[in-house]
């Protein structure tokens, strides 16, 4: 077998017909096929679809029902019964009565950030409202702060609420705490 010098050597073997037809139509349809998978991502199918499947697991979740009895126990009068509580619990009164200090030391630190946090957006929202030149702008401004400082407002009085219930003892609604003439303020 002689080889004519005038051909270079090919080092691959040589494709057949049906690969050229192949590899013209993988080049001719590339765009099409770009356009297409594009398109699919800018429709959001994937995202409709796992926002379905979070939906059918919240349904499940919600027709489980209840997670399973109380783990707080009070009596009629609404006060907590510290034996029964730290029973189901597994634990001593003596450590259950620790916990409950712990947790209301935490509880009246996360009341008072929240509380602080709250008017630092409030702050800033007053400052940027008195700056901002007059126009729909300020108004858009406006209404964005509004569920920050909604947001730790409701945390630093749901802090103070449960901070009341471990320092009276007492499982109370909000509206008791409200109204209490106890001090208002997490201690």
């Amino acid at each position: 077998m002689t080889h004519d010098s005038s051909r270079p050597i090919e080092l691959v073997a040589p494709r057949s017909a049906a690969a050229k037809r192949g590899r013209f139509s993988r080049v001719v349809l590339a765009g099409p096929r770009w356009f297409w998978s594009r398109t699919k991502e800018a429709g959001g199918l994937e995202d409709i679809r796992q926002s379905g499947r979070l939906i059918r697991n919240l349904g499940a979740t919600l027709r489980q029902g209840p997670a399973g009895p109380p783990r707080i126990y009070a009596d009629a009068d609404q006060h907590l019964d510290m034996a029964a509580t730290a029973r189901s619990h597994g634990l001593s009164v003596a450590s259950l009565e620790a916990r409950i200090i712990q947790r209301r030391r935490q509880t009246t630190r996360l009341a008072w950030l929240a509380f602080a946090g709250g008017w630092l957006i409030f702050a800033l929202w007053l400052w940027q409202a008195l700056s901002t030149p007059w126009n729909a702008g300020r108004m858009i401004l406006g209404l964005e702060f509004i569920p920050f400082c909604a947001v730790f407002f409701l945390l630093a009085f749901k802090n103070a609420w449960q901070n009341w219930q471990l320092r009276t003892g007492r499982l109370g609604s909000a509206m008791d705490y409200l109204t209490t003439t106890e001090p208002f303020w997490p201690s």
